[in-house]
């Protein structure tokens, strides 16, 4: 793609910014939480992630594409007419927006170039990047040699049994990548653990004791009322579970609290065995403090996160959220993390394993999409592995490109934990959204072009 072909991308994308930023907001609007709400026709994981449906349906029949909807669990979205299918997923289900925004959550505002409001960055705002570089495509006659699925699901945060539901009843795209994520290309991705845990007893001493939302966020609040009456809040800088650098649980904030004023010292053994247990898993994001800890070389290292506790019958029921390297298995840490908690009074009541994926970085797919970022965007870089969690880890030959790109919140005034997917005050920029569009155009251009000379 020459420079002035370039050019010409970049003034069709400014030209469509405010009908892109309208779409956005009319996905923003809706809290698409998903739940799993049993016996609501079409709506598996809830009324609002069926409203997201619709509304994305709209857009997609606005634009001509053929539209289906795959028993409420995804929607698809196709354009070209090609034998080779090519899929490209998203997700319109977001994490809740927990607390301490300074934003509307479920507005899109627009503040010096950003748009905030929940799933701007994950992942409504690449989706929309996403379908307008399809609409480019069929504006411009490409598409010649493939035909684009644009996949849209609605627990891609809580289970992904979405895209499950659709392997079990189509085939998988000769080639997919799923753009949420970083540039330039995610091949790979560290195998999630995740692990509940519930004391043995009753943590005596508490009338309450809470924090976090999910399993896969740092938690930003924590509280804890004890029997004494007396209450203690603590505030973190939360953030993505698989990247834990920069952000502060919550709960180890509340547990070093309690400890530093006496509160601790004064309850039983026992409790103070399962606090000091979750001081330690929610002390660093790297499990070193239960000395699970392991890397290696293509990944990097092992993350855990303390996402959520509560009170249930007295018991103290903890989550956590563990990436491990795409080269080892869970038996590199398990059998660790069960002698530890099981020391301090926890039993393991549910385990859930996926395991990483790796497409190597000279894969020619890989290549191809490395070819259309550095093309578009005039930088050079690496394929890389991340500790983060998309669909690519579901589908075969896939993986994750895109759309994330450098931001300067800063500009909005945004505190410090603030603004990044997860976070309360999720932001996006306008320049990046357009950016997207451009660097999907120019794949989309090339992966055809790839067919025809094959």
């Amino acid at each position: 793609m020459d420079k002035k072909e370039r050019e010409e991308i970049r003034q069709w994308v400014t030209a469509q910014e405010a009908a892109m930023k309208q779409d956005l907001s009319e996905l923003v609007k809706i809290p698409s939480v998903a739940t799993e709400e049993a016996g609501i026709l079409g709506a598996p994981f809830g009324v609002q992630c069926r409203r997201v449906l619709e509304k994305m349906r709209e857009i997609g029949m606005r634009e001509a594409f053929r539209c289906e909807d795959v028993d409420g669990y995804c929607l698809c979205l196709t354009a070209g007419a090609g034998m080779h299918e090519i899929g490209i997923w998203n997700h319109l289900d977001v994490v809740p927006e927990g607390e301490g925004w300074e934003y509307p959550p479920y507005e899109c505002t627009e503040r010096n170039g950003y748009l905030v409001g929940r799933g701007v960055q994950d992942n409504k705002g690449p989706a929309i990047a996403v379908l307008y570089a399809m609409k480019y495509c069929c504006e411009h006659g490409w598409l010649r040699n493939i035909r684009v699925r644009q996949i849209l699901g609605c627990q891609e945060e809580s289970g992904m049994k979405d895209v499950d539901y659709y392997l079990s009843r189509y085939p998988a795209p000769e080639y997919s990548f799923v753009a949420d994520c970083g540039f330039p290309v995610c091949c790979g991705e560290k195998g999630h653990y995740h692990v509940a845990l519930r004391t043995m007893e009753k943590l005596e001493g508490f009338k309450d004791f809470s924090g976090g939302t999910v399993q896969n966020s740092v938690p930003s609040h924590a509280k804890a009322v004890l029997e004494s009456g007396e209450c203690l809040e603590a505030d973190g800088i939360g953030g993505h579970a698989a990247f834990p650098d920069g952000t502060v649980n919550a709960l180890h904030v509340l547990c070093q609290r309690l400890e530093e004023q006496g509160s601790l010292q004064k309850l039983p053994e026992k409790t103070q065995q399962a606090i000091g247990f979750l001081n330690k898993v929610s002390g660093d994001g790297y499990g070193e403090k239960i000395e699970i800890a392991c890397a290696d070389e293509v990944s990097g290292k092992l993350t855990c996160n303390a996402g959520v506790a509560y009170l249930e019958d007295g018991c103290l029921i903890l989550l956590l959220d563990i990436r491990y390297p795409v080269t080892l298995t869970a038996d590199a840490f398990l059998k660790q993390l069960t002698d530890r908690a099981r020391a301090a009074g926890f039993e393991v009541t549910h385990t859930a394993d996926s395991a990483p994926y790796y497409m190597e970085k000279t894969h020619p797919f890989v290549q191809l999409l490395m070819d259309a970022w550095k093309e578009t965007t005039q930088q050079d870089g690496e394929p890389f592995v991340m500790g983060g969690g998309t669909y690519a880890r579901k589908i075969p030959r896939a993986v994750a490109f895109g759309p994330g790109q450098e931001r300067d919140v800063s500009l909005i005034g945004l505190k410090e934990g603030h603004g990044n997917c997860h976070c309360a005050d999720e932001a996006e920029s306008v320049e990046n959204i357009k950016r997207a569009v451009e660097v999907y155009i120019a794949a989309l251009k090339k992966i055809d072009e790839a067919f025809d000379e094959a």
